[in-house]
Parts: structure tokens; C-alpha cells; sequence
């Protein structure tokens, strides 16, 4: 009977349960410290199964990627390694069709893992196909001391691609994912802190103090619309794909500003005045008089770096947001996100706990009936929060006219608010008061109470 040629290096074995065994096995010669052409060999002795045809298969592609070590002739990652696999997922239309943003962290951390040192080379040197649930565990806790996040993130990434690759197994030779059901979860210790409205005036006034009007109309759309610094700032996506930014064509002076939300897709509208009974009410002060400050520089976005008339870098961003927030004086923890947070966290302490109609974030029950709606749920956000500001800003003066007036507004159900002096007091007489300050730094007008609390009776 002819005995089968196997590959080279190739070692066969009798197994207890009678089948037989075949082994790829690095040649002594090969062995760590050894190196061909400055590197060491990228291959350990590999298990190749018992099924013969599949392991000739194996073999003679790990003996090319072989024979390349050691001629010095290979031009790229050996294949069937970590390092080609990674290299074999950036070619796929699957992470091409990925926003920039989250294939600069993948291609990242696709190089932190391949350098991760092992026991003999690196991770990207290692077999994709012989990765093991026991190696994928092993892996994850040689990174954790790092960073566990940071860790957790990476297995994150090592499953995606993994998952991809056993879909082409007879390309990648990988055929199960063993970084699946490791049920890793990292959250963050603490998320984005959110700033209150005093530190938004200040933050807005030391900006234009340093003539940087632009950072204090980013500070205005961010907390006072609730969006996203990238839509705020309307940074450039540079794959042309996303077109982000709140545009001047969609503000519209004492009546609405509106956008399309770049990772959404939502299209959100504001409105800035509601009129009750022939008087007109502001719903967001603060904003168009920051918008009214700021040259429009031709149309487009609305953000825009007064050094280049064009929208902002995020690292300029960034960079000039810390001096803003270190020359006024303002937490080390204070981010431009912060904003936005700020904003939405007003907007719950003044009683209102679905704020999608302004955000625009999305949930599974979103519906048209829900759509149709959002224009009168957003004039009833902006109310309720114009009058939790009011509040904020009443004085113990002002508490003794309270009683005036209370007929016309007797039936409207007053949200008790965290820091507001009386919580259960109904309107404020009507009649041209002064302009007060809220502590906050913000002045508003006390007459502006009642017409919000009969606005938001009528939207009741």
C-alpha cells in the first residue's frame, strides 16, 4: 500500500481514538531567537486535524508564508496571520462602507493588536485560523492592566472581524469566531458631565471677550438646541459621504431654526417664538441673541473659524475650547458635549422627559403618528423650559405678586423643580417688569411667566 506524501514539516500521529493526526511543526532551526532577514519566523507549530485533504491544505499555505520568511522575499503580512487578516478585512466593502470616524479607530486598533507581544513574536504573527477561545481570553487579559476599556473595545473589534472572516473561511481559513459569548461589558466611569446654565453664559462671555463669537454660538446651539458638537460645528466628513452643520439657510429670525441630524438622519425644527393672545413670546433668548452677534460669512454653516471663514478643525475646536474654558475659569471636566447635556438635563428638571422632538434621537417606537406630532411637542419643550428658567430667575420680591392674577392660570398643574422658591406658585402678575437676573447670568424678562404658563395650558 502507498504510503501518502505530505507537505513539508508535516507530522502525522496516532490518536487515542484511533483516527489519525497531522501537525505542521516548525523546524528547530526556525525557533526564536533565529531570524531570517531581521524578522523572527512568524509560524508555531500548528494543529492542522485529522481530515487529510484538509490538512495538506492548510500545510502548503503556511509553507508558502514559510518559504517567504525565510527567502526574504515576502512583500506583505504572511497569509493566514493575524496581520493578513487584518490586513485582507480593510479590502472589504464592509469596513469601506464605514463612517471615517469609526474605520480610523478599527484600523488603530487593528495595529495595537498586531503588535501586541507574545510569547514568541507578536499577535499579528499568530495563525487567524488557530486562535482559540482560550488564546481570545488569554489575549484580554494581557491588555486589561493597559486599559480595561480600552480591552474590551479591542475584543470588540477582534469579533466583528472575526465574525467576517468565518463567512470566508475558505479565503481567511478561519472557520469559528472565538472572541464570541466572552460577555465582556466596560462602561466608562463617569459619562460626559453635564454644564449648568451659569457656567453657559460664562463660558459664552469669556469667548467673546477673547473674539472668538463663534465658540459662543457653538456654546448657544449646543445647549439651547441639543445637538451635536458635529453637527454644531459642522465638521468636514472626509469621505464626502455625510454633509453635517446647522446651516443659515434653515434659521429663520424670531421663528424657527431647523437641521438634518448627520448621524440620524432626523430632520429636527425648533421653533424660537410662540404668540399667545397677540403677544409674542421668545422661547430661546439666549440663542438668537448670540446668533444676531454672529457674521454670517456668506451663508452655509453657521460655525465658522473667524480666522478662515471655513468650518472648524476638530483639533483647532478642541484646542480652543480648553483656553476658552481655562480663561474663564471653568472645570478641567467640562467638555463642548457637556452642552448639549447641559441643555437636555434642563429640559428633564423642568418636567419633560421626552425630548426627541428637539433632540432628535431616535427608539423603536417612533411612528408617523409620533412625527406628526413633534412640532407641537417642541413648542411645549421650549415652554416648559422657558419657565423653568423664569423660575430659577425669581426673586423673593416678585413672590409677593403671585397671588395677583392667579385666576386665569389657577388650573395649571405646576411641575415641582429641584431649587425653584415657591414650586407650587402659580403666575406672576402681567405688566412691563424690568429685567431681572436669574443668578445665573442670564436676564430675563418676569413678565414672560405668565404667558409661558398660559401657553403651556393651551398645549395641555
Amino acid at each position: 500500500m502507498a504510503t501518502e506524501r505530505l507537505p513539508s514539516y508535516v507530522n502525522k500521529r496516532k490518536l487515542a481514538s484511533g483516527a489519525t493526526g497531522y501537525w505542521w511543526v516548525r523546524p528547530s532551526w526556525a525557533n526564536p531567537p533565529a531570524e531570517r532577514h531581521g524578522r523572527q519566523c512568524p509560524y508555531q507549530t500548528t494543529k492542522l486535524g485529522t481530515d487529510l485533504a484538509e490538512a495538506v491544505r492548510l500545510a502548503n499555505a503556511i509553507n508558502e508564508g514559510f518559504t517567504q520568511w525565510r527567502k526574504g522575499a515576502e512583500t506583505g503580512p504572511a497569509k493566514g496571520t493575524v496581520r493578513w487578516l487584518f490586513h485582507w478585512y480593510r479590502e472589504q466593502a464592509r469596513y469601506k462602507d464605514l463612517r471615517h470616524r469609526t474605520r480610523r479607530a478599527y484600523r488603530t486598533m487593528m495595529d495595537d493588536l498586531a503588535g501586541v507581544p507574545m510569547k514568541n513574536g507578536t499577535f499579528g504573527d499568530r495563525r487567524a485560523g488557530a486562535i482559540d477561545a482560550t488564546a481570545a481570553e488569554k489575549l484580554y487579559e494581557k491588555l486589561k492592566p493597559r486599559c480595561e476599556r480600552q480591552a474590551a473595545y479591542m475584543m470588540s473589534t477582534c469579533r466583528a472581524i472575526w465574525t467576517w472572516a468565518a463567512r470566508h473561511a475558505k479565503t481567511t481559513e478561519v472557520k469559528e469566531n472565538p472572541f464570541a459569548g466572552m460577555k465582556i461589558r466596560s462602561t466608562a466611569a463617569k459619562g460626559n458631565r453635564a454644564t449648568t446654565r451659569a457656567e453657559y453664559d460664562l463660558y459664552r462671555e469669556k469667548a467673546r471677550q477673547m473674539g472668538k463669537q463663534s465658540m459662543a454660538t457653538a456654546a448657544a446651539l449646543a445647549f439651547e438646541t441639543c445637538q451635536r458638537v458635529w453637527d454644531v460645528f459642522g465638521f468636514v466628513d472626509e469621505d464626502g459621504k455625510i454633509e453635517r452643520g446647522i446651516r443659515w439657510e434653515g434659521y429663520f429670525p424670531g421663528e424657527e431654526i431647523s437641521l438634518v441630524q448627520s448621524k440620524t438622519g432626523n430632520a429636527v425644527e425648533i421653533p424660537l417664538v410662540e404668540m399667545m393672545d397677540g403677544e409674542r413670546l421668545e422661547l430661546y433668548p439666549e440663542l438668537e441673541e448670540e446668533l444676531a452677534r454672529t457674521e454670517r460669512h456668506g451663508g452655509g454653516v453657521i460655525v465658522k473659524d473667524e480666522r478662515t471663514g471655513e468650518p472648524y478643525t476638530i483639533d483647532y475646536m478642541q484646542k480652543l475650547h480648553r483656553r476658552i474654558r481655562i480663561a474663564a475659569g471653568l472645570p478641567a471636566g467640562m467638555t463642548f458635549t457637556g452642552f448639549r447635556h447641559g441643555g437636555l438635563t434642563e429640559i428633564g428638571d423642568s418636567g419633560e422627559a421626552d425630548v426627541r422632538a428637539i433632540s432628535g434621537h431616535r427608539t423603536l417606537q417612533v411612528t408617523s403618528i409620533y412625527n406628526k406630532a413633534s412640532a407641537e411637542k417642541a413648542r411645549r419643550i421650549a415652554a416648559r423650559r422657558r419657565e423653568h428658567i423664569l423660575l430659577m430667575g425669581g426673586s423673593d420680591e416678585d413672590d409677593s405678586e403671585l397671588a395677583e392674577g392667579s385666576e386665569q392660570t389657577e388650573n395649571v398643574e405646576m411641575p415641582v423643580k429641584t431649587g425653584v422658591k415657591r414650586a407650587s406658585a402659580i403666575a406672576r402678575k402681567s405688566g412691563d417688569k424690568p429685567l431681572k437676573n436669574n443668578g445665573a447670568g442670564c436676564r430675563t424678562r418676569t413678565d414672560d411667566l405668565p404667558l409661558t404658563r398660559r401657553l403651556l395650558y393651551q398645549l395641555s
